[in-house]
């Protein structure tokens, strides 16, 4: 049995980060558990004299960071420095708190597009005040698998035998999906996983449903996959995975699991113990 849907809603811009950027988690729909946040910014044209986005904590997480086209700087208090390139991946693991800023002094002379996507999944209770860590993933190391001539690039966990390279604390997906006009795919996904499916671009049936780009839906638990057909040239985003169930506390850029926790972290990061950019 494909799994059906629970809801669907269109995103729309951020109040914080302005028109270019869509805050889709948890605005258009709230936790795709263990996913807590999600950001879809661009494209949109960054100048030479582009800011970026300065120093800032996060505590309690993992951060990915996904481009589709341009550049983006991830420069962090424990001393990582790489550039992020169209198709790879930044991981962050954020854990007791880490400082970190992106986009900023890449020291570049051309006008760039600038597309991507950021996600905030919930470490587990257990791990919330983990070290923290980060790495670089470059597009090539991420396998890609063919179901029915529809190409699935798997960014994070398994997929018919394809393992990611990327980290996860507790059993998560995440797979885009390149769709040619008139395709159609079964995505299969373990019963009793979370699924979430958005749109970047172009048009794709599920469930009766017409989904079209900027709308986040959430399935169903019940289920083992997805039916996917597209209308039109489209790539999707499906991510998801074993549900933590377990209690979540946002503030701002922290993520845990009571507001006890909340206040050690606030006491961390202003007590310095985050550490800062050099």
């Amino acid at each position: 049995m494909s799994k059906k849907i629970s809801n669907s809603r269109k995103a729309f811009p951020s109040r914080s980060m302005g028109p270019h950027v869509l805050q889709v988690i948890p605005s258009a729909i709230s936790n795709i558990d263990p996913f807590v946040f999600l950001d879809h910014f661009g494209p949109f044209e960054k100048t030479p004299d582009f800011k970026g986005v300065p120093p800032h904590p996060h505590a309690g997480i993992a951060t990915i960071s996904y481009l589709l086209s341009g550049s983006n700087r991830h420069q962090d208090s424990r001393g990582h420095d790489a550039l992020i390139e169209a198709g790879d991946l930044a991981w962050m693991r954020a854990g007791k708190g880490i400082v970190h800023a992106e986009g900023m002094n890449e020291n570049s002379s051309d006008t760039q597009i600038i597309h991507g996507l950021q996600f905030w999944i919930s470490l587990p209770a257990k791990d919330k005040f983990i070290e923290p860590a980060f790495n670089h993933y470059p597009n090539a190391v991420f396998p890609r698998v063919i179901i029915n001539d529809v190409e699935v690039k798997v960014i994070y966990g398994d997929l018919l035998g394809a393992h990611s390279p990327v980290e996860s604390l507790s059993p998560t997906y995440m797979y885009e999906l390149k769709m040619s006009s008139d395709s159609s795919v079964h995505l299969p996904i373990t019963e009793g996983y979370t699924c979430g499916l958005y749109v970047v671009k172009g048009s794709v049936n599920a469930d009766d449903h017409r989904l079209l780009p900027c709308i986040m839906t959430r399935f169903e638990t019940e289920g083992e996959g997805i039916d996917l057909s597209a209308n039109e040239e489209s790539l999707i985003l499906v991510f998801g995975g074993e549900p933590l169930n377990e209690p979540i506390v946002e503030y701002g850029p922290f993520v845990m699991n009571s507001q006890e926790q909340i206040a050690q972290v606030i006491h961390d990061y202003e007590a310095g113990k985050m550490g800062e950019i050099q």
